[in-house]
C-alpha cells in the first residue's frame, strides 16, 4: 500500500493505519476495536461502489480498491459534506480531521496511476520475459544433457554430480517461473494426459534428495502407482513445491515423508515433516504469503502455484499443523490404480 495522507482500514488486516497529514482519530481508533457498528460498516464499505459514505459516527469514508484488494480512507470529513447531525458534531470535536472531497480523490487518482503503471510495467516485461527465459532454459538444458552424458559414459564424477543435480532444480524452478509469468494460461492448460503420480514423486524425490542431505534430511515415499488425468506440463510443479518446500522450512536432521494413497475415487498425496517455522495454515496459500514469515528466503509463490495448479486438476490442498508436524494434503480425482506388480 502506498502511503496515505488520510488513515485508512484494511478490512483483510482488520487495522487502521495513520495518514501522513491526518492521524486517524482516537475515537476511531477505539471504536472500530470495539464497536460493532464499525465492523459492520467496513464488511459494507468492501460491497459497495467506489465512492464517499457516512459511517454510523459522522465520519466520512472512502471505499476503493487498490492492487485487488479493498481499502477505505476513513474517520475524516470532507467537504462537501453529507449536512447531518452526526457530521457537524463530529466536525465541531475534531476539527484537525476536515478535509475536501477532491484532495481524497486525486489521492485516489494517485492510486490508480500506480496501478497502471504497475501493469503496463507487467505488460513490457511479459514481452521480454520469454524470449529471455527460453534462452536460460536452453543453457539449463545443455548443462543437464553435457552432464548426462558423461553419466552414461561412467564420467559421473564429484564435480559433475552437483553440477548436474543444481541443473535439474532449476529445471523445476523454471517451470514455476514459467507458470507464475502467465497464470491465466496455465489454469486454462488441458487436463487430458494420464500421470502416474507416485512414479512422478519419485523422479522428484530424487532430484530433491541432495538437496535434503545437506540438511541431513531424508525423503520416505510410500503408497500405490495411483494415475490421474491432468496435464503434464503444469502438474509436475505440485510435488516439486511440495518437497522443496518441507526441504526449505524442515527440521534439520528429520525425515520428510510422502504417501500416495487411492481412497475410493480420490487420490491422497500426504507430505508430513517436521517444521519449528510459525507456519500458517490457512494464509500460507495466499499469493505472496511467506509460508515462514521473513525467516527463510523466498518470494511466497509456491504454495499458492501448487494450489492454482491442483484447482485446475479439480483437487484440493490444505495444510495441517499439529505442534511441528506440518501436513499438506492433497486430494485429487483418481482414474485407475496399476497393479502391485507392475514394472517400476
Amino acid at each position: 500500500m502506498i502511503p496515505s495522507s488520510y488513515p485508512y482500514f484494511d478490512l483483510a488486516t482488520n487495522k487502521l493505519v495513520d495518514g501522513a497529514i491526518i492521524p486517524a482519530c482516537s475515537f476511531c481508533r477505539k471504536s472500530i476495536s470495539g464497536k460493532k457498528e464499525c465492523r459492520q460498516h467496513y464488511e459494507k464499505m468492501a460491497l459497495v461502489p467506489e465512492g464517499f459514505y457516512q459511517c454510523p459516527f459522522g465520519f466520512t469514508s472512502y471505499s476503493f480498491y487498490f492492487l485487488g484488494q479493498h481499502y477505505t480512507i476513513t474517520g475524516i470529513v470532507a467537504f462537501p459534506r453529507f449536512e447531518t447531525e452526526n457530521e457537524r458534531q463530529v466536525a465541531k470535536r475534531h476539527p484537525e480531521i476536515k478535509t475536501t472531497r477532491n484532495s481524497v480523490s486525486a489521492l485516489r487518482q494517485l492510486f490508480a496511476d500506480a496501478e497502471k503503471l504497475r501493469a503496463d510495467t507487467i505488460a513490457k516485461a511479459a514481452q521480454v520475459f520469454p524470449q529471455a527465459f527460453h534462452e536460460l532454459r536452453k543453457l539449463n538444458g545443455a548443462i543437464i544433457q553435457y552432464a548426462e552424458k558423461d553419466i552414461r559414459n561412467g564420467n559421473y564424477s564429484d564435480s559433475v554430480k552437483p553440477i548436474h543435480s543444481a541443473a535439474e532444480l532449476m529445471r523445476n524452478n523454471f517451470d514455476i517461473l514459467e507458470a507464475l509469468s502467465n497464470i491465466d494460461s496455465m489454469r486454462a492448460l488441458p487436463i487430458s494426459a494420464t500421470i502416474n503420480v507416485f512414479d512422478l514423486i519419485y523422479k522428484t524425490k530424487k532430484v530433491y534428495t541432495e538437496k535434503a542431505a545437506g540438511k541431513k534430511m531424508s525423503i520416505q515415499l510410500n503408497g500405490e502407482r495411483a494415475i490421474i488425468h491432468g496435464s503434464q506440463k503444469s502438474f509436475p510443479t505440485v510435488p516439486a513445491v511440495l518437497i522443496e518446500n518441507a526441504i526449505k522450512y524442515g527440521k534439520a536432521g528429520t525425515l520428510i515423508k510422502i504417501d500416495v494413497v487411492p481412497i475410493k475415487n480420490t487420490l491422497e498425496v500426504r507430505v508430513t515433516n517436521e517444521s519449528e517455522f510459525p507456519i500458517d495454515p490457512t494464509n500460507c496459500f495466499n499469493r505472496g504469503s511467506r509460508y515462514a514469515g521473513d525467516s527463510v528466503e523466498g518470494g511466497g509463490f509456491g504454495l499458492f502455484l501448487a494450489r492454482e495448479i491442483i484447482l485446475a486438476h479439480k483437487g484440493t490442498i490444505r495444510c495441517e499443523r499439529l505442534g511441528h508436524c506440518i501436513n499438506m494434503i492433497v486430494h485429487l480425482p483418481l482414474k485407475e490404480v496399476m497393479p502391485k506388480d507392475s514394472i517400476f
